[in-house]
């Protein structure tokens, strides 16, 4: 519950992420990128003011530039500068929160908790957001009041819920408290994460853990710290470079495609499976990353995703399939599998991000892993064509270069990222030094 402000932020989010507006509004590039953009900016400043000032300001402040974008959108939805400036807000809103969800999922989540909380709240939520605005984008009738304000008063109502459960619900980091040497307040707050709330020898035993995880940060300058999570900063953007070109506008305008081809405009059931395939993955392996681990689904994920993007740059190649019912439906089904194992392969680069950095550092290295994740959705749009029917011919080698990165990184998965389930965040440091992890536990 202490996080589920941040999560409504992101299932709006997600929502933003997947819309596809008018298509007289969406042929300008700029309004295409222009979420990806305020989301930069929002990580930009949230890293900066994360450890600054109470996260709870933060979060309250997000939630209401979502409700401002909600209210943008149902003022004058027929508006392109009232639509920019919804994109922008919202963008911002989740940039803003996302580096300071990382840090608190990491110090105030038991550890054998850490892996569902930010699998929950970076992945699921934001394609629970993803698979809401795919279902009501193609049944929502035209007339008065059309999708663009219905999102916009969904996202009213997701903002307003997430600055009530802020203002009175959430909690600061016990870490926060102790490098300010206020134990007393370290201590409440740890109580106050336990049901009952209650002080017990558990509550003692995670304190003197934050002490220490404090303790060892303050012996690095902040250079040191810097150097010391570089190679993890370097692996995980990489990782979450990948988590945005399986989600990026390639992927939905594939299976848009391969639907227009096989059924009429009214059928809309191939959307909704996508989207559902598109939460169901980081849905599912939800609960098992605590348990089985953080590799096992990564691993799992990158090897299906390899090879149906591989096959899918190949039935693509030729010009002459794009026409083919037969071809398209093996296409659209299999980016169905595809966004499945897409979302199973990128749940754990939330759960690393929570760990793998240094304390001192933590709030910056997340924002640039998240930047770097914004900056290629940005990239993406600005090389697709125009108008977008002819995008169909970028689609091989699209898929050829996504097939390409998950084999590079079904590689990397195997011998370099760690295992750290029911680690401590110490222990999750001591591991991501290292550039190799053969080890599976």
């Amino acid at each position: 519950m202490f996080l589920f402000s941040a999560a409504m932020v992101f299932v709006s989010g997600g929502m933003f992420l997947a819309d596809q507006g008018k298509p007289e509004y969406f042929t300008c590039k700029h309004l295409a990128m222009s979420w990806f953009i305020g989301a930069i900016i929002g990580a930009v400043i949230g890293s900066v003011l994360c450890n600054k000032i109470y996260k709870k300001l933060i979060t309250c402040f997000a939630s209401l530039l979502v409700t401002i974008s909600g209210i943008l959108l149902i003022a004058d939805s027929d508006s392109y500068d009232a639509l920019l400036a919804a994109r922008y807000l919202n963008g911002g809103a989740l940039g803003l929160v996302f580096p300071l969800t990382m840090v608190l999922i990491s110090e105030e989540t038991v550890k054998y908790m850490r892996g569902m909380n930010a699998a929950a709240m970076a992945s699921m939520c934001l394609s629970l957001g993803i698979f809401l605005q795919i279902c009501y984008m193609y049944i929502w009738p035209e007339g008065s009041f059309d999708g663009t304000q219905m999102m916009g008063t969904l996202s009213i109502f997701w903002g307003f819920i997430s600055f009530i459960i802020a203002f009175t619900l959430q909690l600061e980091s016990p870490v926060f408290y102790l490098q300010r040497g206020q134990e007393e307040m370290a201590i409440d707050v740890l109580r106050r994460l336990q049901r009952p709330f209650t002080i017990t020898h558990e509550t003692y035993e995670q304190l003197a853990e934050h002490k220490l995880y404090v303790a060892e940060s303050a012996e690095d300058t902040l250079l040191k710290s810097a150097l010391i999570g570089l190679p993890a900063l370097i692996k995980l953007s990489f990782y979450r470079v990948f988590t945005a070109a399986s989600y990026s506008f390639y992927s939905f305008f594939a299976v848009s495609y391969a639907s227009s081809v096989l059924y009429t405009p009214d059928d809309f059931w191939p959307m909704y499976i996508y989207g559902l395939c598109a939460w169901l993955g980081p849905m599912l392996v939800l609960f098992t990353l605590d348990s089985k681990g953080r590799k096992p689904p990564m691993i799992v994920g990158f090897f299906f995703t390899c090879s149906i993007a591989f096959i899918l740059g190949g039935l693509l190649h030729n010009q002459k399939n794009v026409r083919d019912k037969d071809i398209m439906t093996a296409v659209m089904y299999l980016l169905m599998a595809y966004q499945f194992f897409a979302g199973l392969s990128t749940a754990s680069s939330a759960v690393y991000l929570t760990e793998a950095f240094p304390l001192a550092v933590k709030s910056f290295y997340v924002a640039l892993a998240f930047i770097a994740e914004m900056a290629i959705h940005i990239v993406i749009i600005a090389v697709h064509s125009e108008p977008w029917r002819f995008n169909v011919y970028d689609l091989s080698d699209y898929f050829y270069t996504v097939g390409a990165l998950s084999l590079v990184f079904f590689a990397l998965a195997i011998v370099a990222m760690p295992e750290t389930k029911n680690d401590t965040l110490r222990e999750c440091l001591a591991k991501f030094r290292k550039i190799i992890n053969y080890k599976s536990d």
